[in-house]
């Protein structure tokens, strides 16, 4: 046996099969090794990460919860989100690893995702080529630029996993040999829907090119078709859910179908160099499509080969036309993304244009053909107005510095070599382009990732480790329903990691009827994220913020390595309100008294809240009057005190506004404001006042006015109970500062308090009994009332009344609500994700269906 297990490593399809799968991992595993195993950067260490952490707190003790959890938000189905991010096989690793080390797990998830891309397209490529050929466009499509660039975008690369075995079942079902175009087409749903239908439009795309080329009958195009569409209806379960979410959420988006071009598509070259990927091309870039140097070449060359049919090329040649085509112009790039423009990361899809190529570099080298001369020169013409447009623009590209232009050029010239001279005639060329390919990658790697910053995986760890111990110690003191919420944040998703009900939310599917109800309220947000910045005791008491976890800068004696960055701080002064109750190493608990349960009773006499646009302030009032029935005001606007100018002068028409005088060396504009009254004080900054236009001190302390979408929001000056001084000091960035809609206000805490008191004494209390159920206890109402609620309205929740279901009604347009007659009442909350469970009957029903036909 072990003499059989000898020969067979030493075959050349099998050890060249082996490096195309550990080669690939070593590269990726072994740089982020030399730096400390630091893979948390963007979305990866402000998303994923605690999406990641989740998952492992509760697929095996509380799987329920990835159907639904409060912990998403204010609370929302997680199938989307766990179909979008978390259904890959290859993130059972993190079982594999403590808590403390998930981003090792996840570098490891990674590196894994990685081999097997480079093992899938090998063992595609080995069936028609040289062992060292398919080796090295293994190697290729393993350590792309899609991959490089998309790395930690990792749900993403199971597509590319997938895709090789997707193009070899189309070959076979062209062929009508046996396929497994069920079963690959299932997996593209399932680990990932969004990139896996980018996957199967382009397997459509190959299969159509094809089927024109071999001139089929069209009995095996509607096998293809009958097949991936049994493999799509066994995907139900992921596939209905997910269509209903998107419905409701992402896809309220505004799309422009303009008749447009993204960029100049003859920029697009300069991504086949060497390290072509920065941080700015992330967010504003053009998509990443390099392959290596020796393989582009080749796809030129593709066309210039005469054994190669001109049927074959011309076909090819519009696949290939179309591809590039659907990089720039906006109508194609739309239909790639599912009718929406990516937010960061372009041309998701060019992984398809990667392969493609290189699938086309394949056939050249398949065929063998020797090139005359005047085809090299052409090819060699081509390669050198490649390199003079890279040499005469690389000013114009960030990330094409000198270095990375002079590797570039000298791969060319190396693949020029390979073509030139040793492509068909030697053996030894097989062997010279896999070299040069492998130390392309490599080089590539280095370059791109270089480029990048990471996060130090040990603030994450020290999150982690503090947070779940505070929401622990609160969870073990009171097990009843409740929020929490902390006056800082590692990421938009903490509550994931810390694993507690908050509000922060950064998800791409959101529900958008909270999200707008919370901007009007004047929360930080924007499309697909929301954060705690904004709130204040009248949004903590109504939202059901009962905790909050503060910074504890008193201990001084930890080492920096074991201490919590508290760099993104909520500037809540008012939080003082709140006693504390425990005090943990790096953090302090306090608790809110006048927080309610997130089910209450209302009168039913119906004030019919308006809500305004940048009125902040206001809406929190309206939304007070509308939960508790009171009309008192507890927000009482306040007078701005006598400007103090310096290098500034006011317009005669509006005192308010205010201009810098021509070579002042200060402009800033100057209020004393006194805190006559107790009670928690609040600027009213207005939309498109950030800190680009002027820098705020108050009592000479900075204020961070950074916003996600230009918005009105709440700045608390602090919580007094005796007279002082405020000194609010605006400093001029641009010429002009326009304080007309800014406002002073003051929050009456002891009168918003006692009115708190009052409706909090006569509420049910609410139990969760499972995560998609809640119960309260027996109440009686002596008059007709509202049972309103802060759970997120959906048609998934049934309201039963002692047993009877009644008709749910939205509250503030957001939220779970309906009526009570006057009587006795028991209230059962029950979420039934009925897509998913018509996704299921319709999967069980395809799976029976093809059970018999396989029998």
């Amino acid at each position: 046996m072990l003499s059989k297990l000898k020969t067979n490593l030493t075959k050349p399809s099998v050890y060249f099969g082996l490096i195309s799968t550990i080669l690939p991992f070593l590269l990726f595993f072994l740089y982020f090794a030399s730096h400390h195993f630091n893979i948390l950067t963007v979305d990866l260490g402000q998303q994923y990460v605690d999406f990641f952490a989740f998952l492992r707190s509760k697929l095996f003790s509380d799987p329920l919860s990835l159907i639904y959890t409060f912990q998403n938000g204010l609370g929302g189905s997680m199938v989307a989100t766990t179909a979008y991010y978390l259904l890959s096989p290859f993130n059972l690793i993190v079982f594999l690893f403590p808590q403390s080390a998930l981003p090792i797990a996840i570098l490891t998830i990674i590196s894994l995702k990685i081999a097997a891309i480079g093992l899938t397209s090998y063992y595609y490529w080995q069936k028609s080529v040289k062992p060292a050929y398919a080796s090295a466009g293994g190697l290729a499509f393993a350590l792309s630029g899609y991959v490089i660039a998309n790395h930690f975008n990792l749900m993403w690369l199971d597509s590319l996993i997938l895709l090789p075995l997707l193009i070899a079942s189309i070959d076979h079902a062209l062929k009508e040999e046996k396929d497994h175009l069920i079963l690959i087409t299932f997996a593209l749903w399932v680990t990932n829907f969004y990139t896996g239908v980018m996957a199967l439009f382009f397997g459509l795309l190959y299969f159509l090119v094809n089927f024109f080329i071999q001139k089929k009958q069209w009995q095996v195009f509607g096998h293809y078709l009958r097949r991936s569409i049994l493999g799509s209806l066994l995907a139900a379960f992921v596939l209905v859910p997910v269509f209903f979410e998107l419905l409701a959420g992402k896809t309220t988006a505004e799309t422009d179908w303009s008749w447009s071009w993204q960029f100049n598509p003859v920029k697009e070259l300069a991504k086949l160099t060497d390290g072509a990927y920065s941080f700015n091309e992330m967010q504003d870039g053009m998509p990443n499509i390099f392959m290596t140097l020796p393989f582009l070449t080749l796809v030129p060359v593709f066309f210039l080969d005469r054994k190669i049919s001109i049927k074959e090329r011309f076909s090819n040649g519009i696949l290939l036309f179309f591809l590039l085509l659907s990089l720039v112009w906006t109508p194609l790039v739309l239909v790639w993304h599912l009718g929406q423009f990516p937010v960061w990361y372009p041309g998701r899809f060019s992984f398809v244009v990667v392969f493609y190529c290189l699938n086309l570099g394949m056939l050249v080298l398949k065929s063998q053909s020797d090139f005359s001369w005047p085809r090299k020169i052409i090819i060699g013409l081509l390669v050198l107005m490649t390199i003079c447009y890279w040499t005469f623009k690389q000013n114009d590209f960030g990330f094409l510095n000198e270095t990375c232009l002079l590797t570039s050029a000298a791969f060319a010239v190396l693949g020029l070599l390979f073509i030139f001279f040793l492509f068909p005639h030697f053996q030894f060329g097989r062997y010279y382009l896999w070299v040069i390919v492998a130390l392309e990658v490599t080089v590539n790697l280095i370059f791109s990732l270089d480029n990048l910053s990471y996060q130090k995986n040990r603030d994450y760890q020290n999150f982690a480790a503090n947070t779940t111990q505070a929401t622990s110690f609160i969870q073990q003191q009171d097990p009843s329903l409740y929020r929490m919420e902390k006056s800082f944040f590692r990421s938009d998703d903490d509550a994931f990691t810390g694993n507690y009900y908050g509000l922060e939310n950064f998800n791409s599917v959101t529900n958008q009827k909270v999200l707008n109800l919370l901007a009007l309220l004047g929360y930080e947000n924007n499309s697909n994220s929301v954060t705690n910045n904004g709130g204040t005791p009248i949004t903590d008491a109504i939202l059901g913020f009962k905790y909050y976890l503060e910074p504890n800068y008193t201990n001084d004696s930890l080492p920096k390595s074991q201490r919590l960055p508290f760099e993104n701080l909520n500037h809540r002064l008012d939080l003082d309100l709140y006693p504390q109750i425990k005090e943990e190493p790096q953090l302090l608990i306090a608790k809110n008294a006048n927080a309610l349960p997130l089910a209450f009773l209302s009168p039913t006499k119906d004030l019919k809240a308006q809500f305004f646009g940048d009125n902040p302030a206001v809406n929190q009032e309206q939304l007070l009057q509308e939960v508790t029935g009171k009309k008192e005001l507890v927000f009482q606007p306040l007078p701005w005190p006598q400007a103090k100018l310096t290098g500034v002068s006011t317009w005669s028409h509006n005192p308010h506004q205010y201009t810098a005088k021509k070579g002042a060396k200060k402009s800033q504009v100057s209020f004393v404001l006194k805190t006559s009254h107790p009670g928690s004080y609040y600027l009213e900054m207005p939309h498109g006042l950030q800190s680009e236009q002027v820098t705020l001190l108050v009592n000479g302390q900075d204020i961070n006015l950074d916003v996600r979408d230009s918005q009105a929001h709440l700045i608390n000056l602090g919580h007094f109970h005796h007279q002082t001084n405020l000194e609010l000091t605006f400093i001029l960035k641009n010429s002009t500062l326009n304080l007309s809609t800014a406002n002073l206000w003051l929050l009456k805490t002891k009168q918003l308090t006692q009115i708190l008191h009052a409706f909090k004494g006569q509420q049910p209390s609410v139990k969760q009994t499972s995560p998609l159920t809640l119960t309260t206890n027996s109440f009686t109402t002596k008059q007709k009332m509202r049972f309103n609620s802060t759970i997120p309205a959906s048609p998934n929740w049934l309201i039963f009344d002692n047993g009877h279901l009644v008709k749910k009604r939205i509250f503030v347009k957001a939220f779970l609500s309906c009526s009570l007659p006057a009587g006795k009442h028991q209230i059962k909350l029950i979420y039934v994700p009925w897509a998913l469970l018509l996704g299921l009957i319709i999967s069980l029903l395809t799976l029976t269906y093809v059970k018999i036909q396989i029998h």
